[in-house]
C-alpha cells in the first residue's frame, strides 16, 4: 500500500465520511479519491460512459477535475495505479467477488460481466462500492 505524500489531508466536506472519520491516518487521502471516483463514477455510468473507462485512469481524471478546486483528492502520480487497482476491487467485491487482494485473477471476469449491465444496475453497483469502502474505513478503532 503507497504512503500518501498528504498525511493531513482534509477535503473540507463535512459530508465526506472518509475525512470526517475519527481515525484519519495517511491514507486518508487515497481512500478520499477512491470515494470520489466511485462518487463520479455514478454520473458516467448514467451518461453510459463503459464501466471499463470509468474504472480506468482515475488519477488522471482526478487531476483534471481537481483545476481550480482545492478540495478535489489528487493522489501523487506514483499512486495513480495502485489508485486503479483499488477502485477495480472495491466495485468487484460490490459485485459479490470475495477478494481479498488486487490481485485476485477473477477481478476481469467479473468486471466484464458487470460492464454488461444497464447503466442503471451500474450505478447501483457503483452506490454499493462505495457503501461498502466507507463502512470498511470509517468505523471506530478501539
Amino acid at each position: 500500500m503507497p504512503r500518501s505524500t498528504a498525511p493531513a489531508w482534509n477535503c473540507h466536506n463535512d459530508a465526506c465520511p472518509i475525512c470526517t472519520a475519527p481515525g484519519r491516518d495517511e491514507m486518508t487521502l487515497l481512500r478520499c479519491a477512491l470515494l470520489t471516483l466511485l462518487e463520479h463514477g455514478r454520473w458516467m455510468a448514467a451518461d453510459e460512459i463503459p464501466l471499463p473507462e470509468v474504472l480506468s485512469a482515475g488519477g488522471d481524471y482526478l487531476s483534471r477535475l481537481a483545476v481550480g478546486d482545492a478540495s478535489t483528492p489528487v493522489p501523487a502520480p506514483e499512486h495513480w495505479p495502485w489508485l486503479e487497482a483499488e477502485l477495480r476491487l472495491a466495485v468487484a467485491r460490490a459485485a459479490g467477488l470475495d477478494a481479498v487482494s488486487t490481485l485476485d485473477p477473477r477481478i476481469d471476469a467479473v468486471l466484464a460481466t458487470a460492464a454488461r449491465r444497464t447503466w442503471r444496475r451500474q450505478v447501483d453497483l457503483l452506490d454499493l462500492a462505495a457503501e461498502q469502502l466507507t463502512e470498511r474505513h470509517t468505523r471506530p478503532t478501539i
